[in-house]
């Protein structure tokens, strides 16, 4: 045998003992592959097994003496093993690097979800905590806003309660609008203080028993201002301040304070408009009488086709008017005093400067306020009149005659308060006010004797004062039975006086 093919033998049977190692190799190697690679890679090892075939055939013919290139089939085989082999080896260790990494993939995996799991039950304990944060704040500032509303409530009870109707008519309006959970919190709280401004306006002006004149007016449109104001100092939510700042605008510019018009008022000011102006319509005032819900609502629909008020919240409002509780929604001031510091006040609002009269406007907010034994027990009206006085003031001049009837006004006075029985939320039984140059009695007396003695006594001071001055008088008296309205009542006595009667 030539040294050619003993060479030949060699590198074949080298080549194929490298490509069987391979075969062995890559066979193992196939279970720590993924799944998805081992199909392919089988394809790859009954390759390298059909070329191991192919080596054993060409070693079969060479050992025949078959003539053919051997010694470079040969070297060919054996290259091809070699780097079978090679490219195994590097797969192999290529592989268990992957592995590696794989597993330390999965490690930092399972770590991250860990700590993913960690910080995700730290983000639901702090959402939890700054809900809570957030509803406590909610609460705290509805408690805050609460107080400065009573606060307001000290100088004037119907505005507390105009406040808390406001606050229930307009979240009412709003929930029907589809308004949001944090939208309706502003509402309400925005509500509760949109007259806070009014701690700022004199009791002459906000306590004031009748309609108001050209200055009380512009007085009292400068409550918005003040309480945005106050508010905006101390509270963030402009919308809050909006809504005290603009529920008296309209939207075609007619309102106050700054005549304002259209986009320029918000959604939830234009909501406190209409349930601010529907409060004041149904409520009892002393200058006015209430109207019906269905007169209110009728108003309202004129101002909004009159471009005044929003429509579509108008609309909204009749939708929800007749589920709406009664208007004596209403929360009593807590401490017990504050009735008699609230009676004290209107007696101290209704007294007559630098005299001892109440106008009689005093004897009609205690009818109101159902203080007046009269529910019980029947009453007398007496009304006093001066015909003459103009003539009077003629004969001896004006300051001399109204010094006259003032100081006969003291004797009226002495004179009724002699016969009052005390009470114990006004002034006694027998109470005198005044009505211009009138004077007014309210007399509660219980026996008849009272009556006639309280009248004898009356005659007699004005027969004795015509004699002196000359001033003319007449005397009116009638009895009501129980529970007659004053207002009613008066309105009877002075048809009464058209006959100018002394006798009674």
């Amino acid at each position: 045998m030539d040294l050619s093919k003993i060479l030949s033998f060699l590198l074949i049977g080298t080549g194929a003992t490298f490509l069987l190692s391979a075969i062995i190799t890559g066979t193992r190697l196939k279970n720590m592959l993924p799944a998805r690679l081992r199909t392919r890679w089988l394809q790859i090892i009954w390759l390298m097994i059909f070329f191991f075939c192919g080596h054993l055939l060409v070693a079969y013919l060479l050992w025949h003496d078959f003539s053919f290139p051997h010694l470079l089939i040969a070297a060919s085989i054996f290259s091809g093993g070699f780097f079978s082999l090679l490219l195994i080896s590097h797969i192999k260790a290529y592989t268990r690097t992957l592995i590696e990494i794989e597993t330390k993939c999965t490690t930092v995996n399972k770590i991250l979800k860990l700590q993913d799991s960690k910080l995700h039950n730290e983000i639901s304990a702090h959402s939890q905590t700054e809900a809570e944060l957030k509803r406590t704040n909610t609460l705290f500032l509805k408690d805050l806003f609460e107080m400065m509303v009573e606060v307001l409530a000290n100088r004037d009870q119907y505005t507390f309660d105009h406040a808390l109707h406001v606050a229930a008519i307009s979240t009412s309006i709003g929930i029907r609008m589809g308004l949001s959970t944090e939208q309706l919190e502003v509402l309400e709280l925005g509500c509760l203080v949109h007259d806070i401004g009014k701690t700022a306006i004199p009791d002459d002006v906000l306590l004031k028993p009748d309609q108001f004149d050209y200055q009380d007016r512009k007085i009292m449109d400068y409550h918005p201002l003040i309480g945005a104001k106050l508010i905006s100092r101390h509270i963030q939510d402009d919308r809050i301040t909006d809504i005290i700042l603009k529920h008296h605008e309209r939207l075609d510019g007619s309102g106050y304070p700054f005549g304002i018009k259209g986009d320029e008022i918000g959604i939830l000011p234009r909501i406190v408009a209409v349930a601010d102006t529907y409060d004041a319509l149904v409520s009892n005032r002393p200058y006015k009488t209430p109207f019906s819900k269905k007169k209110a609502m009728e108003v309202l629909r004129d101002e909004a086709k009159a471009g005044q008020l929003d429509p579509k919240v108008v609309k909204a409002f009749s939708k929800v008017v007749g589920s709406l509780k009664s208007m004596a929604i209403t929360q009593k001031i807590t401490a017990g005093f504050m009735k008699e510091i609230e009676l004290f006040r209107s007696r101290a609002y209704f007294r007559e400067p630098l005299t001892d009269f109440y106008n009689y406007r005093y004897l009609l907010s205690l009818d109101d306020a159902k203080l007046l034994k009269k529910g019980k027990i029947p009453y007398d009206l007496i009304l006093i009149r001066f015909p003459g006085f103009d003539k009077l003031q003629l004969d001896i001049g004006y300051a001399v005659a109204d010094q006259v009837v003032d100081e006969l006004g003291g004797n009226i006075l002495q004179i009724t308060s002699s016969f009052s029985e005390p009470r114990e939320y006004y002034d006694g039984s027998v109470m005198l006010f005044k009505k211009g140059l009138d004077y007014l009695i309210y007399s509660e007396c219980e026996e008849e004797y009272c009556r006639s003695n309280l009248i004898g006594k009356l005659t007699k001071l004005l027969d004795n004062t015509e004699t002196d001055w000359h001033l003319l008088y007449s005397v009116c008296s009638q009895k009501f039975d129980p529970g007659t309205p004053v207002v009613q009542a008066i309105c009877r006595l002075f048809d009464q006086t058209q006959t100018q009667c002394k006798t009674v």
